[in-house]
């Protein structure tokens, strides 16, 4: 028994040495990458490929292919093996069950994930984002409005920066609310250093979670790259104060083309802080709200016992008329369907269709696949 046993958890570590090598082969980019682990039937049969089928998938040249290291790629994935199994780090790989579902309709969602604490994707999300420059306006709402949500037993995500995302995870903790921080470097260390102890304490019913492999710094072009996690975690984005550019308006314009709801709180006109709010409602990427009740009314929400606060699967009770079209298309081809046959067949544009497909599957009524097929669960 204890050598099978010892061969179990031999495989286990081979295969994640795989998972986690794969994003660190550089040049080839998140698309192809799934693309290829599609073709070939796994990440370990990824680095079996010859370099000339590589670059005809991935449509490379072959001297691009020649440049990847698979080797050195290995061998930093065996290294983050060992310090994921000395800090209780989590492993989640984009085909496998413990991955976020939210995030599997995001074509460019991360192959890997990283989590630290006890971080349940399951539960419902909502990203609240913001300036770091919060003023007393801002962190008001924010706190009123987590307040708010409590009922509903909602998980907060955010980024763990200055502003209102340390105002937003505050004030999850002390309403009870699991709260996600996605972060824009490894997990060896925490940015900013001032919020250390806040990231430590949302570990005990909620956590972080990062696509960057330990000794990853936090460069300036990390944290556009974590906004679209931060985007597509969540069936909605809230925005709280933001300028006129700058990483709200990144992640609004994220959740937008994932097709999630964005909502953002107006304010003055002649406040730099509320500008980027402010455009979002006036091209209608955002829709205006001045309380949680608007959010909640927007989006169909019925408060929750507390027993019923875990699972996504029992928001609901029924479907939307869209939805059992959906369903009965997957219940007459009696198979795995693929997204663009789907969408002909429910008369759906894509973006309609992956929002349906995203509450479906939140509550659990279908399962998505590989290679972007879908069928009943």
């Amino acid at each position: 028994m204890t050598i099978i046993s010892s061969n179990i958890v031999f495989l286990s570590v081979e295969e994640n040495i795989y998972k986690i090598a794969l994003p660190l082969l550089q040049g080839i980019g998140i698309v192809n990458t799934k693309t290829l682990i599609a073709y070939a039937g796994g990440a370990k049969a990824v680095f079996e490929m010859s370099e000339a089928a590589i670059a005809k998938i991935c449509g490379i040249s072959l001297n691009k292919v020649k440049k990847f290291n698979r080797k050195a790629a290995l061998a930093r994935a065996a290294e983050e093996i060992i310090f994921m199994q000395k800090n209780a780090v989590q492993l989640h790989y984009y085909q496998d069950e413990n991955y976020p579902a939210a995030l599997k309709f995001c074509e460019d969602s991360p192959i890997v994930l990283y989590s630290k604490g006890n971080v349940n994707f399951k539960q419902q999300n909502v990203s609240i984002v913001g300036t770091r420059k919060a003023t007393s306006y801002g962190i008001k709402i924010t706190k009123q409005f987590v307040k708010d949500l409590a009922p509903h037993g909602v998980q907060i995500v955010s980024g763990l920066a200055h502003g209102i995302d340390k105002t937003a995870h505050e004030a999850a903790l002390t309403n009870d609310l699991p709260t996600i921080a996605v972060l824009g470097h490894g997990l060896d260390f925490i940015y900013p250093a001032a919020n250390k102890q806040l990231a430590l304490i949302m570990q005990d019913t909620g956590g972080l979670v990062t696509e960057f492999i330990s000794g990853t710094r936090g460069e300036p072009g990390n944290f556009p790259q974590r906004n679209r996690i931060v985007a597509g975690l969540s069936e909605a984005t809230v925005v709280i104060e933001s300028a006129i550019s700058g990483g709200s308006l990144i992640t609004a314009n994220l959740a937008f083309g994932y097709g999630r709801q964005v909502f953002a709180f107006p304010g003055n006109i002649d406040r730099g802080n509320s500008a980027g709010c402010n455009n979002l409602i006036q091209r209608d990427t955002a829709k205006l709200i001045t309380c949680a009740e608007d959010m909640i009314t927007a989006l169909e929400w019925e408060e929750l016992d507390p027993d019923e606060r875990v699972d996504q699967s029992n928001l609901f009770e029924g479907h939307t008329v869209d939805e059992e079209r959906i369903i009965k298309v997957l219940q007459s081809e009696n198979k795995a369907t693929h997204i663009d046959a789907l969408a002909k067949e429910a008369k759906m544009t894509a973006s309609e269709l992956s929002l349906h497909l995203f509450n479906l599957e939140m509550r659990g009524s279908l399962q998505s696949l590989p290679g972007k097929m879908y069928q009943l669960a």
